[in-house]
């Protein structure tokens, strides 16, 4: 005998978890109230029994992503069995079941049908199986790049990291509109997602993934946060130890020539792990078998990627002084006379510039360019344990530790520079609680712990070459423990030789987060109510070199004929003298960065109106103060006070020794600080914003029966603050950093001296980074409308409109930038005594609109597919300097506007 059953899916308010709702009737469709219904993993065989209610509504929750079984017994009618129900990530299915007249020793077995229709929801979301996350292909094995076949999601390339320092460092993730660095990454219902820059801070192996969601706008008010959201579960263990072994190889001797390259560059990849999960199992102690379980997975890899260098660097004859092969005439800059057949005297030759000369390669081509080719090194380690147990039929237990972590090797383009080593170390502790209190009370508690940290080391790190080469001026900006590094050198005409790398290494970053959430589900009537909170605590720290080891510019000025310049003077001339053009130094930044706390709070009622209508109703309160600056670094300007410079500061007394520049910078601008607390403002600056309350609605509406849902929603989400802008060391006195010029003819300033013996000081007015006291955090109003339509057995069609509205999204506001006009540029500033004035605001604004549609076929005779197109706009009004100070009319289409974006997935078995 077969029972009509029908499974409809959607996503109510489950993090990492789902749930299995549905309605017992009688053959007249009537409730039979008080029903048992059982509800059994089939993995690992442990089960959950409630009972219906007095409208035969039942709800099973919280499931782990997995297949059920699912049994409904009760006095006079046949016991019902339904053998597989699936439970996707994130997602609620739908088993109403219809009882026979009879004897409940009986049994019979649904066929069931398991239509993709979200019928419950108005919540935009793609689940990403096992199966295509295993099956298709993954450069890198980076299983969130299989965002980019849903709609809605353009992927761009990550900005700001020319260097791997995460391997999912995808920044450029913009979903339904939303910047990229918005997104946010959850693992197993916790926030991985790092709030500093975008992206995750933890990379799991696709062999320890159950599935993910891409949520475009998950209208639930249990989730925060204004982007798409990617929403990923680990794999548990279950009654059968199951393990695997994989390696994966790419290197060279697979690959073709490139075009334009003489030969194959060297690559060699291997990625490499395994997996194990079962039953807990120790001897006289322990029979984990149907309540507890463990899983373990690793995957390491290990790559060289070679690289090109091809650079214009001076003979080794142009180093020793003879430029007689050059076109441009060298003049000497004591006499103005042009040096006799273009050589340098050696008397004449600078000891600092033969120091530095060993570190230059000579040229190894016939154009006279110094080429090779070197492999990058890059090593990760992810780890994956996690445990699952049922500690008695009411609580169950979850716990999983994540760890990941990558060394790089970067060569620099001079071979004698060497390697710079790149490390980043992240970990992740979640442990969590869920308890049935009641059998319509449930509560759930999540702790997280999120710790990162990346340490860049600059080229020859731990040398004091400045002694070694007798050059003075830079004792005082030395970093302590640290020692010297390679400096950087410009030459106008010839390749760099930098061992910063220009990115002010050695630098830092050290990101740490605390979460507590608390989650109730209270089951009433035709309600699924659910309210809790989630308290962060937030803390990015860094340090930054800037310019410690100095900066030097030689342009050729000392070798010009001043008279007649063109066609005279080289920039290694002027090196070989010892005559730079310009040098800069800088105090280096010790630890800066930001701290706080969140606290966030919600209430979401999905309400079953009746059978063919259900609202999500949902309200969502988050206070979000603004970070207060490490040591109170943050500060702003107020140009209407004598004293404009406002830093953080609860004891009306700035911390000087938080950074190197503190009592250097203090002395030169005393005059022009203050604190908050004397300026009437909290530490953090910022006024924190109170006014962040969230409505969210959602509809999922079945007007022509079972295969048509109409589905639409509203919400208003709001931003994190982007901490890479506000408290990124950008004031007085924290910082100070100072210009020198050869600005004397003849020229006064040599590498041996070039400060002249002077301390470190500031060469102009100081810029400045400040942030304003008054801002809104940034907020997005999200919205959609669509159709879903089955239009055979496992296949699936949808179209939507999908738009928002992003208001007070970060920007800078320039607001020292000179008019038109004679005289020189620092007169015509607005306030002459300072530099740029570069304010973090909340100027900025987005609209989005698109069309989207999606076609599915579900795994059906070894057959399944995807195919997602999305035709939008995005638009971006930021307050961009104008002429005139005119910024209304600063529009343009967004860095990650995407106009059409067709993606296709399939597969076969």
């Amino acid at each position: 005998m077969a029972i009509a059953l029908s499974i409809g899916q959607s996503t109510m308010g489950q993090v990492q978890t789902g749930r299995i709702v549905g309605t017992v009737t009688d053959p007249q469709r009537s409730a039979v109230a008080d029903a048992a219904v059982t509800v059994v993993e089939t993995r690992t065989n442990q089960s959950v029994t409630v009972k219906a209610n007095e409208r035969g509504d039942y709800v099973v929750t919280p499931l782990n992503p997995g297949i059920y079984r699912v049994t409904v017994a009760s006095q006079g009618f046949q016991r019902a069995v339904v053998n597989v129900v699936e439970v996707q990530v994130g997602q609620s299915a739908r088993v109403d079941v219809e009882l026979k007249i009879g004897e409940m020793s009986s049994t019979i077995e649904v066929v069931s049908t398991a239509p993709l229709l979200d019928s419950e929801s108005g919540t935009l979301g793609h689940v990403v199986t096992n199966t295509q996350i295993v099956d298709l292909p993954l450069n890198g094995r980076s299983f969130y790049e299989l965002a980019r076949l849903m709609p809605g999601a353009a992927l761009l390339p990550g900005g700001g990291n020319l260097l791997r320092i995460r391997a999912n460092y995808i920044s450029g993730t913009a979903i339904s509109g939303v910047r990229g660095s918005q997104t946010t990454f959850l693992m197993d219902g916790v926030d991985v997602t790092d709030h500093h820059q975008g992206g995750s801070l933890i990379q799991t192996s696709v062999d320890a993934l159950q599935e993910f969601k891409v949520q475009q706008s998950a209208y639930s008010s249990e989730f925060s946060h204004a982007g798409g959201v990617l929403n990923a579960t680990t794999k548990s263990g279950t009654n059968e130890l199951h393990g695997g072994l994989f390696e994966f190889l790419r290197n060279d001797k697979l690959d073709a020539r490139g075009f334009f390259s003489p030969e194959r560059e060297v690559l060699k990849r291997n990625q490499f792990g395994g997996t194990l999960g079962g039953p807990i199992l120790i001897p006289r102690v322990l029979d984990g078998r149907n309540k507890a379980f463990f899983f373990a997975g690793y995957e390491g890899m290990r790559e060289r990627q070679g690289l090109v260098f091809n650079n214009i660097v001076p003979t080794a004859a142009m180093k020793s002084g003879d430029f007689s092969k050059i076109a441009n005439r060298i003049y000497d800059p004591l006499t103005r006379q042009p040096f006799p057949d273009n050589v340098i005297p050696a008397a004449r030759i600078s000891q600092q510039a033969a120091y530095f000369s060993r570190f230059i390669p000579d040229p190894n081509t016939a154009s006279g360019t110094f080429a090779w080719a070197p492999a990058r090194q890059l090593d990760t380690d992810q780890v994956t344990l996690r445990f699952d147990e049922s500690l008695t039929g009411k609580h169950k237990l979850f716990a999983r530790y994540s760890y990941h972590n990558q060394r790089q090797n970067e060569p620099n383009a001079f071979p004698a520079l060497g390697y710079a080593p790149l490390r980043t170390l992240g970990q992740n502790v979640v442990a969590s609680l869920a308890s049935s209190l009641t059998t319509n009370f449930l509560n759930e508690f999540r702790f997280n712990y999120l710790p990162n940290s990346i340490n860049l080391e600059a080229y020859l790190q731990g040398k004091d070459f400045y002694q070694d080469a007798g050059i003075k001026g830079f004792e005082e900006t030395a970093r302590p423990g640290v020692g010297g590094s390679f400096p950087d050198f410009n030459w106008s005409g010839y390749a760099s030789m930098a061992g910063s790398a220009f990115d002010q290494r050695p630098k830092t970053q050290s990101l740490k987060a605390y979460e507590w959430t608390d989650n109730v589900t209270w089951i009433k009537g035709r309600s699924i109510v659910k309210f809790g909170t989630k308290i962060r605590r937030w803390q990015p720290l860094f340090t930054d070199s800037k310019q410690y080891q100095g900066l030097w510019t030689f342009n050729g000025f000392a070798t010009q004929n001043s008279a007649s310049p063109a066609r005279t003077g080289d920039a290694i001339a002027d090196y070989v003298l010892g005559l730079p053009r310009q040098v800069q130094r800088a105090f280096p930044a010790d630890v800066f960065g930001g701290q706080g706390n969140y606290y966030h709070f919600y209430l979401q009622d999905d309400l079953k109106v009746n059978g063919r209508l259900t609202l999500n109703l949902g309200l969502r309160y988050e206070y979000s103060p603004w970070l207060a600056g490490y040591r109170g670094q943050l500060g702003t300007f107020d140009p209407r006070s004598s004293k404009p410079i406002i830093i953080g500061s609860e004891s009306g007394q700035i911390d000087l020794g938080a950074q190197f520049a503190g009592p250097s910078a203090y002395a030169l601008f005393k005059d022009f600080i203050q604190t908050s607390r004397q300026a009437g403002l909290p530490i953090t600056i910022t006024q924190p914003d109170k006014e962040q309350l969230a409505p969210r609605f959602g509809l999922a509406w079945r007007p022509f029966g079972e295969k048509t849902v109409v589905r639409g929603g509203y919400g208003i989400f709001f931003e994190n603050e982007n901490t890479d802008g506000r408290v990124n060391n950008n004031m007085v006195p924290f910082r100070l950093d100072e210009t020198a010029f050869n600005d004397q003819n003849p020229p006064v300033r040599t590498m041996a001296d070039f400060f002249l013996g002077k301390a470190l000081t500031t060469s102009a007015a100081p810029s400045l980074g400040p942030t304003y006291t008054k801002m809104h955090i940034g907020r997005d109003h999200h919205w959609n409308f669509g159709v879903q339509r089955e239009l055979a057995k496992n296949t699936v069609v949808e179209i939507d409109y999908v738009g928002n509205r992003g208001l007070f999204l970060n920007s800078t506001n320039a607001l020292n930038n000179p008019p038109a006009g004679p005289g020189g540029i620092q007169a015509r500033r607005p306030y002459p005594s300072f530099g740029s004035i570069a304010f973090f605001s909340q100027d900025a604004s987005t609209t989005y609109h698109s069309l989207q549609l999606k076609a599915e076929k579900r795994l059906t005779q070894g057959l399944w597919y995807v195919v997602a197109y999305t035709f939008s706009k995005s638009m971006l009004h930021q307050n961009a300097p104008a002429v005139g100070g005119n910024t209304a009319w600063e529009k343009a289409p967004s860095g990650f506007d995407i106009p059409q974006n067709l993606a296709a997935s399939f597969g076969y078995e």
